[in-house]
């Protein structure tokens, strides 16, 4: 399955992820630790409701 880096945009293919996090129940794929590090420390930003 095909996912979105939520911080860059990315897309990447959800087994092929290296990083990721949950958030609220969800999960969230990251193309890079940057990015993941960028997420957790503010994830609202990132997420459109």
């Amino acid at each position: 399955m095909t996912v979105v880096d939520p911080v860059c945009k990315m897309k990447l293919d959800e087994k092929d992820a290296r990083f990721k996090s949950e958030y609220k129940g969800k999960m969230y794929y990251f193309c890079a630790l940057s990015d993941k590090k960028k997420f957790d420390e503010n994830p609202e930003k990132y997420i459109k409701s």
